[in-house]
């Protein structure tokens, strides 16, 4: 008779079954959660990574000013003038030859533009002591709204303010800040011209060795891809706005010339350039136009029609015919143009707000070629 072996009991074989599954079960857990665990804190050390690259990059950029500043420059200026270089290289013209002619192009165009102002612009920093007395007589309905924010102020514990009236001191100590922040020194100079004619003259070169960074062929093509981009973008939103501009500044300066303002022409080139600065250029535009109508007219209210057509015209080219013309894909998001307005004034000044909306661009076109493409739709 041989042996037999007895078989398990149906209940003990379930029990023992369930008992290794969720010990199986258990250590899956426990293993997925230590994956997880470490997947979020390598997320989060690549973003600590990024953050401090942030801060390090704005720290070098706002300490280096006075170099990065020309070199963005004359990149941004550069890429809006290399469709001109293609342009010569179809007719034979080597890109250096391009590039002297458009250097020494540029250069004559500040030299004239610099020639032009010289004059209007020592006439009114002259007047300046005129002006501020003017203004304060002019200005005089303002006072009783002044000093009853004083006296609130006041009852609220704050300390009392000296001044009960608006002070317009257009002295040196004002003056030279401003105008030291809008005259770029000779080095600076040198820099912008020695790098935009290097960036044209040798642009295929350049743009040759930033391609082979790339070790997969997928990523060099997404580099060539942002790199055209870029270039057809910037120079036709650069010439777009260019001219809207151009017919700004011969609307205001035209408007000024029949409402009597003294220098019409100064103020149409004033506007054509703050206009290129979304927001802040048109603001600028109006307070100067006030004060000049308040210097000039004898009455508030003449000295408010100048503002009150520009508002006009501001409006009607900003919300109608820009975007317009310009088409959905140029159009960018207020937002973010005033929080890259902002950004690059506080950085770099008057000149880092007229490259606010150009880098923009740029930095959108690079992360929408690295973002994903799947369109989502969101509820409505």
């Amino acid at each position: 008779m041989g042996l037999q072996i007895p078989k398990p009991c149906p209940t003990q074989k379930a029990t023992m079954d369930d008992r290794t599954h969720l010990n199986a079960e258990g250590e899956i857990d426990a293993e997925t959660e230590g994956r997880s665990s470490a997947s979020g804190s390598a997320v989060f050390a690549q973003y600590a990574l990024i953050g401090i690259f942030l801060i390090l990059l704005m720290a070098m950029l706002s300490y280096g000013r006075g170099v990065f500043l020309p070199i963005t420059l004359a990149l941004v200026i550069g890429t809006i003038l290399a469709p001109l270089t293609n342009l010569g290289a179809r007719f034979g013209v080597p890109h250096a030859a391009t590039a002297a002619i458009l250097v020494l192009g540029t250069i004559g165009l500040l030299s004239t533009g610099i020639v032009f102002l010289a004059d209007p612009v020592r006439d009114w920093i002259g007047r300046a002591p005129e002006i501020g007395a003017n203004l304060r007589e002019k200005l005089v309905i303002f006072d009783a709204p002044i000093e009853a924010w004083n006296r609130l102020r006041e009852a609220l514990g704050a300390a009392p303010s000296q001044s009960k009236t608006i002070a317009f001191d257009f002295n040196s100590s004002l003056l030279q800040p401003a105008l030291a922040s809008l005259t770029p020194a000779v080095g600076q100079l040198l820099i912008f011209f020695g790098t935009l004619f290097f960036f044209l003259g040798h642009r295929g070169r350049l743009k040759e060795s930033i391609v082979r960074f790339g070790s997969a062929r997928e990523s060099r093509l997404r580099v060539i891809r942002i790199w055209n981009e870029v270039e057809a973008n910037l120079a036709t939103y650069i010439a777009t706005v260019t001219g809207i501009n151009a017919g700004v500044g011969i609307i205001v300066g035209a408007a000024c010339y029949f409402l009597g303002l003294p220098s019409p022409w100064v103020w149409g080139a004033l506007a054509f350039v703050l206009n290129f600065v979304p927001y802040i250029g048109p603001a600028t535009m109006i307070v100067t136009l006030l004060g000049v109508g308040l210097v000039t007219f004898g009455s508030f209210y003449q000295a408010m029609i100048a503002p009150l057509l520009f508002i006009g015209m501001s409006t009607v080219e900003g919300q109608f015919v820009t975007p317009t013309i310009l088409g959905a894909r140029l159009t960018l998001n207020p937002l973010f143009i005033f929080l890259s307005i902002a950004f690059w004034a506080w950085l770099w000044g008057p000149f880092g707000a007229l490259l606010a909306v150009p880098l923009l661009i740029v930095v959108i076109i690079i992360v929408n070629q690295f973002a994903p493409k799947d369109e989502v739709k969101l509820p409505s």
